[in-house]
């Protein structure tokens, strides 16, 4: 199971949702049938990951390595089962460049918007694992 992430820039809540899996993937002894990867729905220049998501993935002990952004590529829809995007701009704005949907891969990760919460990222971290659990139960291999 191939599944990006995405999120504006690539630096915040995306790459958060991809150590969350992978970790979430690793604990459940999965990691060799899934590839996570993260990207950005518009353009980026690259850019590290926010230090105050790694803080919040530093507090709740998801390991995380380095990361530099990235934006989508039409070629990401052909190479990824599940495109799951953060908010319903980032919908948009991958259904565009991937030239639409036919496959039904592109999703948000809650039913909501996830927040770019500043306030410590608490709210963006509890409803990324909640979803990222949500999203691991229903594709569990």
């Amino acid at each position: 199971m191939k599944i990006l992430f995405v999120c504006s820039g690539n630096t915040g809540r995306s790459p958060m949702a991809m150590f969350v899996m992978r970790k979430l993937v690793a604990d459940a002894g999965l990691a060799e049938k899934f590839t996570i990867e993260s990207a950005a729905s518009k353009p980026t220049s690259g850019g590290a990951l926010h230090e105050g998501i790694a803080a919040k993935l530093r507090a709740e002990n998801i390991p995380y390595g380095e990361h530099n952004a990235r934006q989508i590529t039409a070629a990401d829809y052909k190479n990824f089962d599940k495109i799951i995007c953060m908010d319903a701009g980032n919908i948009a704005q991958v259904t565009e460049i991937c030239g639409g949907d036919p496959d039904g891969k592109i999703q948000l990760l809650l039913d909501a918007d996830i927040p770019w919460d500043k306030n410590g990222f608490a709210k963006t971290f509890d409803d990324i694992s909640r979803g990222c659990t949500a999203l691991l139960n229903a594709v569990k291999i």
